[in-house]
């Protein structure tokens, strides 16, 4: 299974993050970690303006493309408000890609908000947040039951983030070819 661990830290000791980590995995690989990138807001305020990161499209380059794709999906997870400022750091975002009819398109993108430490397990699921396709990968519909912006309320904000990050997030193309 292929799928994004994306975290946050709070490296300036400020009380707002402004370190993100993006990490592709993929279980059927040995080491699982395939990819990275890590953002960073070096001048502190608010807005990532340095990052390190590998060939995130998989086009066999490194280069501006994977380095604006990482730095603007960090910004939009930053929305969620889903993160650890101290010790130990272990909120994070668990994104992937499904494909229920098995057409080669992804009809599903899932979003798992875990806090624990170790790798993603069912115990350490939070809540979670869902955007379901209609099979050949138009219209969307979000499946959402918590307030994923943590604003306080459930609402039109929400499905919209949720929408935006997934679709951000199949840009990547980090999905299992054998089942989407």
């Amino acid at each position: 299974m292929r799928y994004l661990k994306i975290f946050a830290q709070d490296v300036l000791d400020n009380d707002v993050p402004d370190v993100v980590y993006l990490e592709f995995y993929d279980d059927s690989r040995t080491p699982a970690l395939v990819h990275r990138a890590t953002a960073f807001d070096i001048t502190d305020d608010g807005q990532f303006d340095w990052i390190i990161a590998d060939d995130l499209n998989q086009d066999g380059i490194v280069d501006t493309v994977d380095r604006e794709m990482a730095i603007e999906f960090a910004q939009l997870f930053l929305a969620f408000e889903w993160f650890s400022l101290d010790e130990p750091f272990d909120k994070y975002l668990k994104v992937f890609a499904g494909d229920f009819d098995n057409n080669g398109i992804p009809d599903t993108v899932r979003l798992h908000f875990h806090q624990g430490e170790g790798v993603p397990r069912d115990e350490t699921i939070v809540y979670s947040a869902a955007v379901y396709s209609d099979g050949n990968g138009r219209g969307a519909s979000v499946s959402i039951n918590q307030d994923v912006n943590n604003d306080g309320k459930v609402d039109r904000q929400d499905s919209e983030l949720v929408k935006r990050f997934a679709a951000l997030f199949l840009k990547f193309a980090w999905i299992d070819r054998e089942h989407c």
